[in-house]
């Protein structure tokens, strides 16, 4: 038979028990939400720097069929703060354009 003040420890350590468990549901849920608001703030930057990209890979194709530039590499800035983009043509077929804001990186290939 229990003792009065075994009941009373039983009870106390069954609540520790349960109030760790959803402490720990609590402490996984808010890394999960912490995670997303990140990413979603990332999407906008990925946004600037695909448009970058697009912006250095247009500017080397005016300026190879205008000039007929053969193989080099440029880096330029756009506009926006820290925006910038690094072309590479090889001198053939084949223009990279990557463009880069603050953590976003985004590559764009031309061939032709």
């Amino acid at each position: 038979m229990l003792k009065k003040s075994q009941k009373g420890a039983t009870s106390i350590l069954l609540s520790i028990l349960i109030l760790s468990m959803i402490s720990v549901i609590g402490l996984g849920i808010s890394t999960l939400i912490i995670q997303q608001i990140k990413m979603s703030g990332q999407t906008g930057q990925s946004v600037v720097a695909f448009y970058a990209a697009d912006a250095g890979a247009e500017e080397c194709l005016y300026e190879v069929r205008k000039n007929g530039v053969g193989g080099y590499t440029y880096t330029d800035s756009l506009d926006i703060d820290g925006a910038e983009y690094t072309i590479t043509y090889n001198g053939s077929d084949t223009i990279t354009s990557s463009g880069q804001f603050m953590d976003a990186n985004r590559k764009i290939e031309l061939s032709w």
